[in-house]
């Protein structure tokens, strides 16, 4: 069923992206998505988290009904026209790179509020089904307030021009995504977008390492914290030095530095120093890469403009979402073939020799083969430097048009 889910969702990411390039209403291409999907989207997380006494068949059926209409459905509906905001709201890369840095410190804030949160808000509402109902009913509206702040604090002001000047595109759907396979620069961010879903994935395997090779439980949630702490701090870092040294510079430094948290691990596998280190190491490098893709992607939209003519903002972000899900969805797979290949026995409390080992190389060599792919990758990403003159070209076009 996770399967199905999987290839559900990336479908729907397709149809968000092409609804979207069809909307031209007075708010823009995405902002209006925010507003009517809000009150969806927190009826959705309420439903999730209901159970009704169905049985054990039904449940199942409920919960991936309602699993498929709060990921697959809702949030693709309200989170990619989000995602695709910062290249609807200005041209300038500085800005792009502020805007989405400053997305990425509110979802890392976010989300250590609601794993803080949660389990308190539980307890407190008496600990049984209907406290965890209430509990995400608190988390929608507060997530119906954030998203009618963004909607009306907000302007399209590159959907704006384009009206004005009456060039705003219909976007043939087959000619944008023909248009995308050409743009390299678009091609280089899905490589690593899929990658660092990879890793992201693989990173499953940090709870198996923590229970049988160094029998502590509890090292994945604190590791998680120290890491969580140090790639919010590192955001700050990133919004001081992206004017001066590119988005470019920071994905890449963001993969070097992440390789070397995870290099370092080798120094010593089990010394709880060396992981708490690494930890913060690979918060920092975490914070580089993420704080900068998404303006990167956004910034492959105009370089599309230049090369083909077809902007396609929506199927821009939603296509590369999909080579984010089919990386999750491949990294989830490899990493439960390879520990079975290694003899791993989810059942079981201790592990043969042959899955100890299985699980010491996920987590110690895997992450360091695939950013080592992800640095080189980067290399080849040039627009930085180009994106200057693309704007002025396509200022000069839409001019003498």
């Amino acid at each position: 069923m996770l399967l199905i889910s999987r290839l559900l969702d990336g479908v729907s990411d397709l149809i968000v992206g092409s609804l979207m390039e069809k909307i031209h209403s007075k708010h823009g291409k995405a902002r209006p998505w925010l507003l009517w999907w809000c009150i969806p989207f927190a009826v959705s997380l309420v439903l999730m988290f209901t159970a009704p006494d169905f049985g054990t068949t039904g449940k199942i059926i409920y919960a991936f009904l309602t699993y498929n209409l709060a990921v697959t459905v809702v949030y693709t509906a309200i989170n990619l026209p989000f995602g695709s905001l910062a290249a609807l709201m200005t041209k300038n890369q500085t800005e792009r790179g502020y805007l989405n840095i400053s997305k990425m410190v509110f979802a890392f804030g976010g989300g250590m509020v609601v794993n803080a949160a949660t389990l308190p808000l539980v307890k407190y509402f008496g600990n049984d089904s209907s406290a965890w109902q209430k509990t995400f009913l608190i988390y929608g509206v507060v997530a119906i307030i954030f998203f009618l702040i963004v909607f009306f604090t907000t302007k399209e002001a590159v959907t704006e021009e384009a009206k004005k000047a009456g060039s705003e595109e219909k976007v043939n759907i087959p000619q944008a995504l023909k248009s995308l396979i050409k743009n390299k620069y678009w091609m280089i961010l899905l490589a690593i977008f899929f990658l660092n879903s990879v890793v992201n994935a693989f990173i499953g395997v940090n709870v198996y390492y923590a229970q049988y090779i160094m029998n502590d439980d509890s090292l994945v949630g604190n590791l998680s914290i120290f890491q969580n702490i140090a790639s919010f701090a590192a955001f700050a870092i990133c919004t001081g030095i992206i004017r001066k040294i590119g988005k470019q510079k920071i994905a890449i430094s963001g993969v070097a530095i992440s390789f070397i948290g995870y290099a370092m691990v080798l120094l010593n596998p089990t010394s709880y120093a060396v992981l708490y280190i690494a930890a913060i190491i690979k918060g920092v490098g975490n914070a580089a890469l993420s704080g900068v893709m998404y303006g990167m992607l956004a910034d492959t939209v105009e370089y599309n403009d230049w090369k083909s003519g077809i902007r396609a903002e929506g199927l821009v972000f939603s296509a590369n979402s999909i080579g984010q899900k089919i990386g999750s969805g491949i990294g989830s797979a490899v990493l439960g073939w390879v520990l079975a290949a290694f003899g791993f026995v989810s059942s079981s409390a201790a592990q043969p020799a042959s899955a100890i080992s299985g699980i010491r190389v996920i987590f110690l060599y895997v992450p360091l083969v695939v950013f080592a792919i992800m640095f080189i990758i980067l290399l080849f990403y040039k627009l930085d430097k180009e994106y200057g003159h693309i704007v002025e070209d396509l200022e000069k076009r839409a001019k003498r048009a």
